[in-house]
């Protein structure tokens, strides 16, 4: 954004801070956390973003958030969309001079969402991976959500990556201990020839020991017990619904055994850490 000029404006030699007109001062403790949270989501609601930033104590009311979104969206860092095909109202994401500004602080970017249809898979798959997000985030247990953009900067660009691009690698507390794991949303299956890179990929995971895939419905659920049963690595697999309601107590399956168990259970088998690879509270981010 274009910066402020100086000016002596009482006659007395100091020189006072003016703004030109038409330009914004983007605040640190407000307005790049919410331009954050888009970035990284992709596209998210209204209302699940005021949630998120009023968990992040990033706005003091409704009022406050509405007015700060018509602030970026007047000056086109963010943009509005009707959404008319889906019960989800308006949904926001950044223009590609939100991107620039959000890339010029450093931020990962996994690619411009401007062309993606508003009823596209890609947009639902992102605003319900919100709504996990937001649970997990409300029963106060999350420590760190390492979003999907993130995972994917670090695997093509690094040689510390994953094994694959994981939705999310999500840090929990449980009773002082924090466990970490990776999860998927599978909203819709993939071809089955697709589930044997995955297998591979996941088999040869040397940083993560827990893999939780979510999905929408008990039908999608059995077709990928059956896909992954012969992954030589414990897939757990549970229904998002549940999850939403119960977070880490929902009842989870695996590919190893037809039991079933909450997924704190099989956390709480691996700690104090997952793999002998602690995670500590200096790693806790805005997410």
């Amino acid at each position: 954004m274009e910066g402020p000029a100086s000016a002596d404006l009482s006659g007395t030699g100091v020189k006072r801070v003016r703004y030109r007109k038409g330009t914004i001062v983007l605040d640190d403790l407000r307005d790049y956390p919410l331009l954050r949270f888009v970035l990284h989501s992709g596209f998210v609601t209204a209302d699940q973003l005021y949630a998120f930033m009023k968990l992040e104590h990033r706005t003091s009311s409704r009022n406050e958030f509405g007015n700060r979104v018509r602030r970026l969206l007047e000056h086109q860092l963010l943009v509005r969309r009707e959404i008319r095909t889906i019960s989800r109202g308006v949904v926001y994401s950044l223009t590609r001079a939100g991107e620039s500004e959000m890339i010029g602080r450093g931020e990962f970017f996994a690619g411009a969402t401007d062309k993606v249809e508003a009823s596209s898979g890609h947009l639902q798959h992102a605003l319900e991976l919100n709504e996990i997000h937001l649970a997990l985030k409300q029963s106060g247990m999350l420590v760190r959500w390492t979003p999907g953009s993130d995972i994917r900067s670090r695997n093509e660009f690094t040689n510390t990556g994953y094994a694959k691009d994981y939705d999310a690698l999500v840090d929990v507390s449980m009773d002082g201990v924090d466990c970490r794991f990776a999860l998927e949303y599978e909203r819709t299956p993939k071809a089955k020839k697709r589930y044997v890179e995955i297998h591979r990929r996941i088999e040869t995971e040397s940083e993560l020991s827990q893999f939780l895939y979510l999905t929408p419905n008990q039908d999608l659920q059995a077709f990928l017990l059956r896909v992954f049963g012969d992954c030589r690595r414990a897939v757990h697999f549970g229904l998002r619904k549940d999850f939403l309601c119960e977070t880490l107590e929902l009842s989870v399956r695996n590919n190893r055994t037809p039991l079933s168990m909450s997924f704190r259970t099989v956390l709480a088998a691996t700690t104090p850490s997952f793999g002998g690879r602690a995670t500590t509270r200096a790693q806790k981010s805005l997410f």
